[in-house]
C-alpha cells in the first residue's frame, strides 16, 4: 500500500482517481488548490506526488519545486499532462518531474506507472546508501546485513534488520504502519498491521535502546518514530 499525494483541480477526475487508488489498496490525499496541497505535503510523508497542472509558465516550475522540497526525503513526482501538450511535458520534466502520463487517464496504466516509478525510485535511493553507516553507538553493515551496538553484533532476524535499517535511515520521521509494511515487507494490500507492532516490540528489546541516544516512540493512531535524543 502506497500513500499518494494527488493534486487534481478537476473534481470529476479527482473522484475517479481516488476510486482507482482505493480499489488498488492505496491511501491518498487529494487537493484542488496549490496552497492546500503544499500544506498537506509538509504535514505528512508520501510515497509519490501525482500532479495535474498546466505547465505553461514559471508558476508550474515553482509548484513542482515546492512539491519536491516539501518532503523530508525526495519522492517521485508523476506529472499529468493534457493531450498534445508536448511543451508542458518537456517543461515539467526540466523542472523536476520524474515521469508523466497523458489524459485521458486509464486506471490500469496509471496504477502500473505509479508502482513502477515508486519501485524504481526506491531502488535508486537504496543504491546510494553506503555499505556501512554509523548512527551514534549503532552501525549498520548492509553488505553483511548486520547491526552492531558499541561494536557488538545485535542478533536480529533478516526482517528485523530491514526494519532497523529503515528506521535509522528515516530517523525523526513519523512512519505509519502501512508505510512500514510497504517499504520493509513489500506488502501493497491491506493486511493486519499487528505484524509491524510485533516486530517493533522485538526490535526495541534487541537494540537495548535505553542509554543509546535513541528511542522508538509510538505515535498513537499513526505509527512510529525513531527519535534521536541527542
Amino acid at each position: 500500500m502506497f500513500h499518494i499525494a494527488v493534486f487534481e483541480p478537476d473534481r470529476c477526475l479527482a473522484e475517479t482517481i481516488m476510486g482507482w487508488l482505493d480499489q488498488a489498496g492505496h491511501r491518498y490525499t487529494c487537493c484542488s488548490q496549490p496552497t492546500e496541497f503544499l500544506a498537506c505535503l509538509t504535514q505528512q510523508p508520501f510515497d509519490l506526488v501525482l500532479l495535474d497542472y498546466v505547465c505553461a509558465d514559471q508558476a508550474c516550475c515553482e509548484l513542482i519545486g515546492q512539491c519536491l522540497s516539501s518532503q523530508s526525503e525526495r519522492v517521485p513526482l508523476l506529472y499529468v499532462s493534457q493531450p498534445r501538450a508536448e511543451g508542458d511535458i518537456v517543461r515539467a520534466l526540466e523542472y523536476g518531474a520524474d515521469d508523466y502520463v497523458v489524459r485521458p487517464l486509464q486506471a490500469e496504466a496509471l496504477l502500473s506507472r505509479i508502482q513502477v516509478l515508486i519501485r524504481r525510485f526506491e531502488h535508486s535511493t537504496q543504491e546510494q546508501l553506503p555499505q556501512v553507516q554509523r548512527f551514534g553507538v549503532f552501525s549498520i553493515d548492509r553488505k553483511q546485513r548486520l547491526v552492531s551496538r558499541n561494536s557488538e553484533p545485535v542478533v536480529l532476524t533478516d526482517k528485523d534488520f530491514c526494519l532497523a535499517d529503515y528506521l535509522f535511515t528515516h530517523q525523526n520521521q513519523l512512519l505509519s504502519r502501512h508505510r512500514l509494511l510497504t517499504k520493509v515487507w513489500g506488502v501493497s494490500q491491506r493486511v493486519n498491521t499487528r505484524t509491524v507492532d510485533m516486530h517493533i516490540s522485538r526490535l526495541r528489546k534487541a537494540l537495548s535502546l535505553e542509554g543509546s541516544g535513541y528511542e522508538i516512540k509510538t505515535v498513537h493512531q499513526h505509527g512510529y518514530r525513531l527519535q534521536c535524543l541527542e
